[in-house]
């Protein structure tokens, strides 16, 4: 999907108010695509069985799920036929009032920080289900939210903050030790520059050889779920398209400051096919190898 064609919404062209509202399946407006938007989303599942597609991830949806969307995150929830849920919507400043944070850095705050964002942090890696009790507890909640939002009488704000909170901090308080424990593993940003950088190192030391996301992972100590999900957050691009780019970056040097026949630079940085270490050279270049060379020089 090309970027620029995602949705990105903001809560005036979405929510009732620019600051925190409630839909149901009764009154949701329609989302038929992957999109984004600028602020905070919470999905409840009451009925129904669907999936969630956050970036690169999967989760499945099921009665009882409830999903924490944070901005800008690409995503999409399908709505099934006969389902019903609801959808709260709250801006940061209404949920994290005092947070003074780019909505692009949040996950570096700390779960001591703002132990709020924590499910929306971690929602690549948990389920968070729930039945029951519990489940009737979340749903009368969206219910107060949904009608206090509505009404906005004095006071009407404050108690929406207070049952959204509430909601969140029964999230927490289930999934707490798989929060807590994603959260000290988790790659900080300084380590994951350092990451990047470690791998780099790796490719540039091994281009002639076939390199898998699995051997990048293997040298750089992470999973290679998590590998591919950092690579993506990073640079924007898959891990092979960063090793794609990586070794023509090494082809474009060898050819300007080396006599080296291009055929013997293309194998040298990983391509057995010339034709295609030539095709994808003049898309990074706008030229030829050979051409490239004369220009350059």
């Amino acid at each position: 999907m090309v970027d620029s064609i995602v949705p990105n919404y903001t809560m005036q062209e979405r929510a009732t108010h620019v600051d925190f509202s409630v839909r149901s399946h009764v009154d949701a407006l329609p989302n038929p695509a992957p999109h984004r938007h600028e602020y905070f989303q919470i999905h409840v599942q009451v009925k129904g069985r669907t999936s969630h597609y956050l970036g690169t991830a999967t989760r499945p949806v099921d009665c009882g799920t409830v999903c924490f969307i944070a901005p800008f995150k690409l995503h999409f929830i399908p709505t099934v036929p006969g389902a019903e849920y609801f959808l709260v919507n709250a801006s940061q400043s209404f949920l994290l009032p005092g947070l003074n944070v780019d909505p692009l850095d949040l996950e570096d705050v700390s779960l001591e920080q703002a132990p709020e964002l924590a499910p929306f942090n971690f929602q690549h890696h948990l389920d968070f289900t729930f039945d029951g009790g519990t489940l009737k507890t979340i749903a009368q909640l969206c219910e107060a939210m949904m009608a206090e939002s509505r009404a906005r009488t004095p006071g009407s704000t404050t108690l929406c903050r207070a049952y959204l909170h509430q909601l969140v901090g029964l999230v927490c308080r289930q999934y707490g030790s798989q929060l807590w424990h994603l959260a000290e593993s988790r790659v900080s940003r300084t380590t994951r520059r350092e990451t990047l950088a470690e791998l780099g190192r790796f490719l540039r030391a091994n281009f002639e050889k076939p390199i898998t996301l699995s051997d990048g992972a293997e040298a750089v100590g992470l999973t290679t779920t998590y590998l591919a999900h950092l690579v993506k957050k990073e640079t924007g691009r898959t891990f092979l398209e960063l090793l794609t780019e990586r070794r023509l970056d090494r082809a474009k040097e060898l050819i300007v400051h080396t006599a080296l026949p291009i055929s013997k630079i293309a194998e040298s940085v990983g391509f057995t096919d010339f034709a295609y270490f030539t095709r994808r050279f003049k898309q990074l270049t706008g030229s030829s190898p050979s051409r490239y060379r004369a220009t350059q020089r």
